[in-house]
């Protein structure tokens, strides 16, 4: 006889498979599909630009066009508020010399004069800080500059980023985040996916190959032993053991930690050793690239090469959790189920 209970619990699974299916993991195309006969001018323009590369040339144009923007606007007024310090400091010296002037050198008032002037350079510069003023005109809010500063805020990274400091400076970095923010992430979660399924594959495939490869090898080696007298097992050739190995130690977590490593190791060697840098100044490279670390006196070049390293850097990270995401390997699943880390699906019967 027939359980009913078991038969309706079939049934509802049916269901709900119908209701909610099963969508396969996908991700954007990298160029946009053929054109179909009688496809409409607007398909096409959708198409074009929902594609990895349309997303990527508009966010390419929509940063060029907010680093043009926010300079026209922080360059001119960072000049200005340099020479306006400049300005009130020469006039502090005059005022002091002026002053001491008038004053009896052995008088106590010669103390209570400078210590009044100090007081006053430091609530100028405090001032002149925080309106943008920087130790030589013009030294960040350039093209470079505005660059690496859009570069922080696609990446949501705001690293000791500056701030700008007028009105439209930072309407315009507040629009542009708007849009480039959702639309990197949007952008790297795609390719990262895209990355992150085709090195699987590879790997796959490299598995398959050497599984072979090793069948192969072992066919080989009995039929020698069946027909020479000799019972010696025959060893692998040195360089396919060797090879083997580095396969292993270069795969170990998709390729992910030694992928890392040497990221970092182009910016210690980039940004680091080729710039004459000392030893803790090449392993704490990124610290100046920020507002309290120098940044306003790095060359130009080098601020654009460092925005570009961190675009690398945030693509790299996407591509990790990609990976981590689709290989959760038993470990983390042993280590989510004894501290409760992870909540399953309960309303499927």
């Amino acid at each position: 006889m027939i359980d009913r209970s078991e038969t309706d619990r079939t049934h509802n699974r049916v269901n709900s498979l119908q209701i909610f299916p099963q969508v396969a993991e996908t991700w954007l195309r990298i160029c946009p599909a053929p054109k179909l006969p009688g496809e409409s001018i607007c398909s096409v323009v959708i198409r074009c630009v929902l594609c990895q590369v349309g997303l990527a040339t508009f966010l390419t144009i929509w940063t060029l066009v907010a680093v043009f923007l926010i300079e026209s606007f922080e360059g001119p007024n960072e000049l200005q508020v340099s020479l306006n310090f400049e300005r009130d400091q020469n006039q502090l010296v005059i005022d002091l010399a002026t002053e001491l002037r008038q004053i009896t050198p052995i008088s106590p008032k010669w103390r209570y004069a400078i210590e009044r002037r100090i007081e006053d350079e430091r609530r100028l510069t405090m001032n002149a800080v925080g309106l943008g003023a920087q130790i030589k005109s013009g030294c960040f809010w350039n093209l470079s500059g505005a660059f690496l500063f859009t570069v922080y805020v696609m990446t949501a990274l705001g690293f000791g980023a500056p701030v700008p400091h007028t009105v439209w400076g930072r309407t315009l970095a507040l629009v542009y985040a708007v849009l480039a923010v959702p639309t990197h992430i949007y952008l790297m979660m795609n390719a990262s996916t895209y990355v992150a399924i085709k090195v699987e594959s590879y790997t796959r495939y490299l598995e398959i190959e050497k599984n072979t490869r090793l069948t192969a090898s072992a066919n080989t080696s009995i039929n020698k032993e069946k027909k020479s007298t000799s019972s010696a097992k025959p060893n692998k050739p040195f360089c396919i053991r060797t090879t083997i190995r580095c396969m292993k130690v270069a795969l170990v977590g998709r390729c992910v930690p030694i992928a890392i490593f040497s990221y970092y190791l182009l910016g210690v060697v980039c940004f680091g050793v080729l710039r004459n840098k000392n030893s803790l100044e090449c392993i704490m490279f990124p610290l100046e690239f920020t507002t309290t670390g120098g940044l306003a006196l790095v060359n130009n070049y080098v601020r654009i090469l460092y925005g570009l390293y961190i675009e690398g850097a945030m693509y790299l990270f996407a591509c990790t959790v990609a990976s981590i995401r689709r290989n959760t390997n038993i470990t983390l699943v042993h280590l989510g189920e004894r501290y409760r880390l992870f909540e399953k699906n309960t309303t499927q019967h």
